[in-house]
């Protein structure tokens, strides 16, 4: 398998799901029973209403519900007006979850796809190229092939800066993507403030912990890995 291959096979696990150039996201569906829990039970008019749980392939719909779930105890609703407001901030919170993570993925992917290549490139250090001028298979010098044999992965800081910039233009527009579902889910608890303070700050409170809960995790997940 030459390096275009592996590179190809790696990343397309990675990038199923991820977001398209038009913006359309694949979704899966959501359980056809009522969605339950120890106590948790949406009613089947509003389970109706939710439909499918937005989650891209590489997403897990369940560690969706079990957010959902979190929210419902947390706030209680008492009618149609408040359970879609739940959802639209469970959905907003799991979207911002989303774009801070595919900030991390656009510059990772990238590294992958690259040190699939090198590695490849290590062990077929002495792999003969093809001259575009002649179309011939031409033997490789001798600096050519220690340069292919000892070539380092990209796996420094400064690599990472590298990989970085040359991604700023989809990094900012991420950016600017996680920004606008920041402020969409704001207005929302704001409105949700004007009816009925209390669920306002509540719903605030469980989509503050399940951001900060998720961002925390993968740091706790490093220091013990030290």
């Amino acid at each position: 398998m030459g390096p275009e291959s592996l590179t190809l096979q790696r990343s397309t696990n990675r990038l199923q799901g991820r977001i398209q150039a038009d913006g359309i996201l694949e979704t899966k569906a959501m359980p056809k029973k009522t969605i339950k829990g120890n106590d948790f039970l949406i009613p089947k008019d509003i389970a109706a209403l939710f439909g499918y749980a937005p989650t891209l392939k590489t997403e897990d719909d369940e560690i969706y519900w079990n957010c959902m779930e979190r929210f419902v105890k947390c706030v209680e609703p008492q009618d149609v007006i408040e359970w879609l407001w739940v959802k639209d901030v469970v959905d907003l919170s799991w979207e911002i979850l989303r774009f801070r993570r595919l900030k991390i993925d656009l510059v990772e992917i990238d590294r992958e796809d690259k040190n699939a290549t090198i590695e490849w490139e290590r062990e077929h250090f002495d792999e003969p190229y093809v001259d575009f001028m002649s179309g011939k298979l031409t033997p490789r010098d001798t600096a050519d092939i220690e340069a292919r044999k000892h070539k380092q992965l990209l796996d420094t800081e400064t690599d990472s800066v590298k990989l970085l910039f040359k991604h700023i233009e989809e990094y900012e527009h991420i950016e600017r993507l996680l920004t606008s579902a920041e402020l969409r889910r704001d207005r929302i608890l704001r409105e949700i403030e004007l009816r009925r303070d209390h669920m306002g700050r509540r719903l605030r409170a469980a989509s503050d912990e399940i951001l900060d809960a998720r961002v925390q995790a993968p740091r706790i997940a490093a220091e013990q890995s030290v």
